[in-house]
């Protein structure tokens, strides 16, 4: 695997490491949703913003992280600490104080980034301003018009350099351009179909390392943008369960703990109602779709069921994060807070890649869910009798 690839894949486990790493003492966040989100550039926002939208705009003034996952999203505002993004569209014109991690089709970066740029998309391009340190992407392709003060590595299609960069640059691309800008002060080193392409004015001060690229047969689908396409779809599965729990959690955060406390007091007795509902439920919704009186009542049976497991996997690391937390503290009891709910997001999301034991876990506790709603429904319904 070339070293581009490996940076990659290492620097999106570091996004997941930096969330467990996060102090819980010092956690604090807003969230916002909706069909649409707009951040006003009156706005100070003093703590983390986490955001789910199909339209995000960004104005303001956010002194702690921002992350978003939308189809468009446009921050101008200046962000304090690190933005991470997921969507269709992504522009970045607002000055970050520490990294950008993004993941989107396009990708525009206008601004002073002072550490890190990792990217995955389609198109990357990083213009004004300039990158305080590495930049880290895989793409079809990239466009730096920016100085960037630490390294480049880049896995894709089409790499193109018209800036300064201070550090060293690897890349395993199909074309590899330099242009007139473009001043690499450390080792340049390259896989691609054909050597460089280097524009008048433009220099290596390093050593240059060129591997030709074998063509091999057209198989549709490069090794590359497999990883690349995997290393998207779980960074934005990860941010989405993120928001979705933290916005279960804390805006229904009276009906969670009740949740919390009443798994946990008959674990067991949950657990079997949440079975029994497991199996129960799809079936007799399938054999009233048989019959023609009961098609209806199977129909809302089945949409009711996948809407269950949707919303039981959401809060389901929200009781594993208050668990966790407790044998942490050592506490009497069980807490529900922006804290344990990313510390049950991140060891949930980690069990999903444990075969059998993580999955088999990770199943209990969406059973557990699923049992105590079961229950909570029924004594509402009991009341309303």
């Amino acid at each position: 695997m070339p070293t581009c690839i490996k940076s990659f894949a290492v620097a999106s486990v570091v996004l997941l490491a930096t969330l467990v790493l996060v102090p819980a003492t010092s956690f604090a966040a807003e969230l916002r949703g909706g069909n649409q989100v707009t951040v006003g550039s009156s706005e100070v926002i003093a703590n983390d913003l986490y955001v789910a939208s199909d339209s995000i705009t960004s104005g303001g003034t956010i002194q702690g992280d921002l992350s978003a996952a939308g189809g468009n999203i446009l921050v101008t505002g200046p962000v304090s600490q690190s933005v991470t993004a997921a969507g269709g569209t992504i522009t970045i014109l607002g000055t970050v104080g520490n990294a950008i991690r993004a993941m989107g089709g396009n990708i525009t970066i206008g601004s002073t980034v002072h550490s890190d740029v990792v990217a995955a998309g389609g198109q990357i391009q990083i213009m004004g301003g300039q990158v305080g340190r590495d930049v880290v992407a895989a793409a079809g392709t990239l466009r730096i018009d920016s100085p960037v003060m630490g390294n480049v590595r880049f896995a894709g299609g089409e790499l193109y350099i018209n800036a300064p960069i201070s550090g060293n640059v690897e890349a395993d691309a199909q074309k590899v351009t330099l242009g007139s800008a473009a001043v690499i002060s450390g080792d340049f080193t390259y896989k691609a179909a054909q050597s460089v392409v280097m524009a008048t004015g433009a220099q290596v001060k390093g050593t240059v390392n060129y591997t030709p690229r074998v063509a091999a047969p057209a198989k549709g689908v490069t090794k590359e943008g497999l990883l690349a396409f995997f290393t998207l779809m779980v960074l934005v599965k990860f941010l989405m369960l993120l928001v979705g729990a933290l916005a279960l959690g804390l805006i229904f955060r009276r009906y969670s703990t009740e949740l919390v406390n009443g798994a946990f007091a008959e674990p067991l007795a949950e657990l079997g109602r949440g079975l029994v509902t497991f199996i129960v439920l799809p079936v007799a919704s399938v054999i009233l779709l048989i019959t023609v009186v009961g098609v209806p009542f199977g129909i809302i049976g089945l949409i009711g069921f996948a809407g269950a497991l949707i919303m039981s996997a959401l809060i389901a690391p929200i009781l594993l994060g208050s668990l966790l937390y407790r044998w942490k503290v050592k506490g009497d009891a069980y807490e529900v807070s922006g804290k344990t709910i990313v510390l049950g997001v991140v060891v949930s999301f980690i069990l999903g890649f444990i075969p059998l034991v993580g999955w088999v876990m990770r199943f209990g506790f969406l059973l557990l869910v699923l049992g105590m709603a079961v229950k909570m429904k029924w004594s509402i319904m009991k009341e309303w009798r």
